[in-house]
């Protein structure tokens, strides 16, 4: 027989975890990723799907970093080397490589290419960096977490709209 709470009981119950759950620890809300020497995070709204890399068809004329179009389940995604496109040497693909499906929120159907995912992230223990060059745009933010690794955080559509990342033929 199931027990029964007055309402008068539930309602405090409720109020109790609603405060405990103001004092506990925020959840992860960003994804580590590597690329090429760098560690990114990558808020988790910004992307869809976290998936391993496919084949790929080359896209004549376009940019190195632009490696190709990949059929992912019906929907075509241009494949994005992110550290190719930050100026870094490409992604060296193996099998911690994965692809990040951008948002649809962001009306691109971009893949991002990187070279490792390193898990949930939460920036509660970080302190925030500034960095004495200037950093591209799509780089909102710089961390250092509480073992003392740097992080830049991915501004997803400054990342999705910049002119170069649009124009992406030679």
């Amino acid at each position: 027989m199931s027990k029964r709470v007055s309402l008068k009981q539930f309602q405090q119950d409720l109020s109790t975890r609603l405060q405990d759950a103001g004092t506990r620890t925020t959840l992860a809300t960003s994804l580590g990723v590597r690329v090429g020497e760098e560690n990114w995070l990558i808020e988790l709204g910004n992307i869809s799907e976290v998936i391993a890399p496919g084949p790929w068809i080359r896209v004549p004329l376009a940019k190195p970093w632009l490696l190709g179009v990949a059929n992912i389940r019906g929907k075509l995604y241009s494949v994005v080397d992110l550290s190719a496109f930050s100026g870094h040497a490409p992604v060296t693909p193996g099998p911690d490589t994965r692809l990040l499906l951008v948002h649809s929120r962001f009306a691109v159907n971009a893949a991002l290419l990187v070279d490792q995912t390193l898990g949930l992230r939460s920036l509660e223990h970080a302190a925030h960096t500034e960095t004495g060059t200037p950093d591209t745009e799509w780089v909102s933010r710089h961390y250092r977490d509480g073992q003392n690794v740097s992080w830049k955080v991915l501004d997803m559509g400054a990342l999705v709209s910049h002119p170069t990342f649009l124009q992406a033929g030679i």
